[in-house]
């Protein structure tokens, strides 16, 4: 035997057992796809053994479903390096690029030696990267919308010595995880309440998320509450998603207008307050919270129950502390200083200097605003909007108003007159025809819609007399 054949046969037998060490898979082919060598990197990482493919054609392989998909075909059908993902029959997944060698010709393809990494690992991490980068942007915006409130500086305007008591009860309970529930007429303000309570809390930096039981659909409302996981309902998302509770962890749910919810989803509401847990649909882990709950409602939770409409013991768990915001036609007080709140932010928000001349604002002292704090809001930025100079006069105020209020006698002359005055002088011309026409402060209040005790001690600060003319 020459020596040429002994350094050949010793070169193949050290590639051999250099191929065999390499730590990532390798797999080699003929021309035609015919399988002539695998290592043990290959062996591991596929668990395919080398006996199941040695001498088989990649074609059969792939029919027979022992890979899904062949680089090498690819390889000899373009000629050129192939890159694919592929997945195996086990679930996992790797990493195949395979590389051309050509013959001296430098035309014809000899072998295809393909490189096998496994990737499960990356493509795991690559998932939960998604997934925390969904979560950061949920947080993110969650700040964005907290910054934006904070940027418009709605606080809770209030010269109401009824809602000043409150407040102060708010902030107080907002030191302890105590239930809240507030109640009050659509627009009084109970979100700025519940918002003033988490940031008068410890969990001022944790997410606040507002959770509006009349606005979703009652067959998304359990899903969005509670999240999923993938492949948990017709239509869910591949990836699962986290629900609302999961994502105020640490922090605060406000439950807005919490009557509107039903009976199914309050007896799981429930469990998540009495348990401190929930569960994912299509789950059976389950996922520890610590969340702050505030509710609120314009609706009779005691009436509700007396229907059947809402649970006893879910009405205990969230009344542990009780909140009800009077409507704005009980605290006129507070209408003015709303008034110039809303038209500063306007000034602010448009660069302009507008004002409210003292006849329009005898109108919107005259008007009982069933849509209290949020109605005013928007009349405001209305007759803002509209009005062509710096003052905004009363034919700026909406139509239906005007018409609601157009009453002549009512009106006071402002000239000379402070804002106190003027507002005293009105509240007593319009209290003395109430009692003109009604006969009695029950009758009167029942009319004017505020209570009779707000009567009674208005005509006590007014010094004011059935039949005092003015």
């Amino acid at each position: 035997m020459g020596k040429s054949t002994i350094f050949t046969k010793d070169l193949a037998r050290d590639l051999g057992a250099i191929i065999e060490n390499i730590p990532d898979g390798v797999y080699i082919t003929d021309k035609s796809a015919n399988t002539l060598m695998i290592n043990r990197a290959y062996e591991r990482i596929t668990g395919i053994n080398r006996a199941e493919v040695l001498g088989r054609n990649m074609r059969d392989l792939v029919k027979s479903g022992i890979i899904d998909r062949s680089v090498s075909l690819e390889v000899i059908e373009k000629k050129e390096p192939v890159t694919i993902m592929q997945e195996l029959r086990s679930g996992k997944k790797i990493l195949v690029t395979g590389n051309p060698l050509f013959g001296d010709d430098d035309k014809d393809i000899a072998l295809v030696v393909t490189s096998v990494r496994d990737i499960t690992e990356l493509v795991e991490l690559k998932n939960k990267l998604h997934e925390r980068t969904l979560e950061v942007n949920r947080y993110l915006a969650e700040l964005d919308h907290i910054k934006t409130l904070q940027g418009q500086n709605k606080t809770f305007i209030t010269k109401n010595k009824k809602v000043l008591e409150i407040m102060e009860i708010a902030i107080k309970a907002a030191q302890f995880d105590s239930s809240i529930l507030i109640t009050g007429e659509s627009g009084v303000g109970k979100g700025l309440l519940a918002k003033l309570i988490h940031e008068s809390s410890e969990r001022r930096d944790r997410p606040f998320v507002v959770i509006n039981c009349a606005g979703i659909p009652e067959n998304l409302f359990e899903s969005e509450l509670f999240g999923y996981e993938p492949g948990a309902f017709s239509g869910a998302s591949a990836k699962g998603k986290k629900g609302l509770l999961e994502v105020a962890d640490k922090g605060t749910v406000f439950l807005d207008e919490i009557g509107d919810m039903s009976l199914r989803l309050q007896a799981k509401l429930l469990r998540v307050i009495e348990e401190k847990e929930m569960t994912r649909l299509g789950s059976t882990r389950t996922v520890k919270l610590d969340i702050r709950i505030l509710s609120a409602t314009n609706q009779d939770l005691q009436g509700l129950i007396a229907q059947k409409k809402f649970r006893q013991d879910l009405f205990f768990r969230l009344n542990t502390i009780f909140l009800s915001i009077p409507p704005l036609r009980e605290r006129t007080e507070d209408i003015m200083p709303l008034v110039h709140h809303f038209t500063a932010l306007l000034n602010k928000r448009y660069h302009m200097e507008k004002k409210f001349v003292p006849q329009a604002a005898q109108f919107l002292m005259m008007y009982n605003f069933p849509g209290n704090a949020r109605e005013l809001s928007n009349i405001v930025e209305q007759a803002f909007l509209i009005s062509k100079s710096s003052s905004i006069k009363v034919d700026d105020l909406p139509f239906h108003l005007r018409g609601i209020l157009d009453s002549k006698d009512l009106m006071v002359d402002a000239e000379n007159k402070s804002y106190n005055e003027i507002i005293n002088l009105m509240e007593y011309r319009v209290l003395k025809r109430a009692l003109e026409k009604y006969g009695s402060t029950h009758k009167a209040a029942r009319n004017l819609k505020i209570s009779q005790s707000t009567i009674v001690r208005k005509m006590k600060k007014l010094n004011m007399k059935v039949g005092d003319d003015i």
